[in-house]
């Protein structure tokens, strides 16, 4: 029998967090920048005043009608409103105590959806009717018939933002417009081609299961 504080299954837009020694609510809600009040709220039953070590509990991403982003290199609030479609000033009133001009690696944004949540009626059906089309290209297709059994076993991940794509062993980034196709901090498999005349290629497997190829050219070491 397991005892029930130290196993919890979070709701959506929830992370668990692990209590560990010297905690307490005002501590953890300082820094996973939320709040006591959503933490309790998040957590019914939950007595603040008696953590056990090793308890979870969940800490709501964001309130409602937002979404998480979280701060990656080179990210201004100005960028980030452009990225949403929504203003600076929402976003500061989303987040109150963040510094627009000192913004941390790995901060966490709640970031305001225009108009509330979203309309996802109908949503399911069309994700499943795309994938069934994208599969039935894919058969069709001897390049993605190729790179899935040469690649589809590789083990070497990247990360993704809605702007870049930035490989693990490989140093370069490849700008462009990602959103659909990788969701952002989501890791995909990977395989760098062996170098052919100072170039190398990159194949990497996005959402539906389609490989893309990026080439870039190798730096020549320096004497």
């Amino acid at each position: 029998m397991f005892n029930s504080h130290y196993y919890r299954q979070c709701p959506a837009e929830h992370y668990p967090y692990t209590v560990q020694p010297g905690d307490t609510l005002n501590i953890i809600a300082f820094r996973l920048e939320s709040s006591v009040t959503r933490i309790l709220a998040a957590n019914p039953g939950l007595d603040p005043n008696n953590l056990q070590i090793g308890q979870v509990i969940c800490i709501p991403s964001c309130p409602p009608n937002h979404v998480s982003r979280i701060i990656e290199r080179g990210d201004t609030l100005y960028q980030i409103a452009q990225e949403y479609g929504v203003t600076v000033a929402s976003i500061l009133e989303a987040n109150p105590g963040v510094d627009p001009n000192s913004l941390r690696v790995g901060q966490r944004l709640c970031i305001p959806q225009i108009g509330g949540a979203p309309d996802v009626t109908g949503l399911r059906e069309t994700i499943t009717a795309m994938q069934s089309d994208i599969n039935m290209l894919k058969a069709d297709s001897s390049v993605q018939k190729t790179h899935e059994s040469n690649y589809g076993n590789s083990t070497q991940t990247t990360r993704v933002s809605p702007r870049e794509i930035r490989f693990e062993i490989v140093p370069v980034t490849f700008a462009g417009a990602y959103r659909g196709h990788f969701t952002a901090s989501r890791r995909y498999p990977y395989y760098v081609d062996a170098s052919m005349g100072g170039r190398r290629t990159i194949n990497v497997k996005d959402n539906f299961g389609v490989w893309h190829s990026f080439n870039y050219k190798e730096q020549t070491p320096r004497s």
